[in-house]
């Protein structure tokens, strides 16, 4: 007799990728002592289902570490983000392919700085240029000399380099894309939210309006703070929607997202989606699993009302010392690498290019390898979307 609670886990599991009409029990055994290590917080050996639970629910970061700033790192997973054990067994169960395109790809960009040149943004580019030189680092000093003489020019016309969101969409519909998704951040409480609040609070309404009227759907960006407040979320999205109207999808700032503490509240908050979860540090797939599914509640013992959209490349995560710490050119190959990996198993998750990275003067080449990735996934059969609209069609 199989427990009614392993039931429904392993139920989940199956329907997450689409192996509706498989049985569990039947058409798969049940192994108890898979599910026993399952419990104790374990990675279970020899039963897919289990494991695949295992994943899926994130068991492994319910006791594991976190960085400064919250996040389970994917140096301390056991997982291979680009072999997603999910997507092993929905091969291997013979889960029929999704109609349509070959994979799809939910276009996302967080507005973190709408504009570069604030008395603020100055001085603090003003500051790495000088630590640039100190250290002899010819590259990015030379990009901050660029960005630092076009300043007065931008000053002005009344521009910005930060402000490019009308031909950021203007070359994603050139490349084939039907748009994408920008995240505004709602209210600053935290420095970790940006070092000029007050420009960002006069720039809200007039850079909502731009988005829209290009076409491009406005999700909310959750504080800093927001992932630990779940009054302040819902203030922030009351705050975005009266100025945007109806606010479905969500991402958190700096992906502060804790699976066994922040999605629920994003759920009651009535966001129907939520794009935050992968590695800040890594290429790949944080869940195991390469399309949107609903996301595990272990209060509740039952997926939330809330789909999750796995977030799988982030340019901050290839670029950033922190991080990778990689040229523009030296990343490619790992953009590619996932998009021949979406080519040959299909899949629906989200790749987020932050606006400031479109400069031609002053990005590096991150504005050509976005155009490149646009054009990769069209030359491999995928489509390029907005995140809503992956949603709606990849509902599970």
């Amino acid at each position: 007799m199989i427990p009614s609670a392993i039931e429904r886990r392993a139920r989940w599991v199956l329907d997450s990728i689409g192996a509706t009409e498989v049985g569990f029990g039947d058409d798969l055994p049940y192994n108890a002592d898979a599910w026993a290590r399952v419990d104790s917080g374990e990675r279970p050996d020899g039963d897919d289902v289990a494991e695949g639970f295992f994943h899926l629910a994130r068991v492994e970061e319910r006791a594991g570490p976190r960085d400064e700033h919250g996040r389970f790192r994917a140096e301390w997973s056991c997982l291979d983000p680009l072999d997603p054990p999910l997507e092993r067994l929905r091969r291997r169960l013979g889960v029929a392919a999704d109609a349509g395109p070959r994979f799809t790809v939910a276009l996302t960009h967080d507005v973190d700085a709408p504009w570069r040149w604030t008395r603020i943004g100055l001085r603090g580019a003003a500051a790495r240029l000088k630590q640039n030189v100190r250290q002899a680092r010819l590259g990015p000093a030379v990009r901050e000399a660029t960005g630092l003489a076009t300043a007065p020019v931008h000053l002005v016309r009344g521009t910005d380099p930060n402000w490019r969101f009308e031909q950021i969409l203007s070359e994603e519909r050139r490349r084939g894309a039907t748009g994408s998704t920008f995240y505004v951040i709602a209210s600053h409480h935290d420095p970790h939210d940006g070092a000029s609040p007050e420009e960002y609070s006069r720039l809200r309404p007039r850079l909502v309006e731009t988005l829209l009227d290009a076409g491009a759907e406005v999700g909310l960006h959750g504080s800093y703070a927001a992932a630990d407040d779940a009054v302040r979320l819902v203030a922030e999205k009351q705050k975005l929607e009266a100025l945007a109207g109806p606010v479905a999808g969500h991402r958190y700032h700096y992906l502060r997202v804790d699976p066994h503490r922040n999605l629920a509240p994003l759920a009651a908050a009535g966001f129907r989606y939520d794009t935050t979860l992968g590695f800040a540090d890594a290429v790949g797939f944080r869940a195991g699993i390469a399309r949107p599914f609903r996301p595990w509640d272990f209060e509740r013992d039952e997926p939330l009302d809330l789909i999750e959209v796995p977030l799988a490349a982030m340019d901050a995560t290839l670029a950033e010392e922190r991080y990778l710490g990689l040229s523009a050119r030296r990343a490619e190959p790992q953009l590619m690498r996932l998009l021949d990996w979406a080519a040959e198993h299909g899949g629906a998750f989200a790749v987020l290019w932050h606006p400031d990275r479109f400069d031609p003067a002053t990005s590096g080449g991150w504005d050509r390898l976005y155009s490149r990735l646009l054009v990769g996934v069209q030359e491999r059969g995928g489509s390029c979307v907005p995140a809503a609209e992956l949603v709606s069609s990849h509902s599970t």
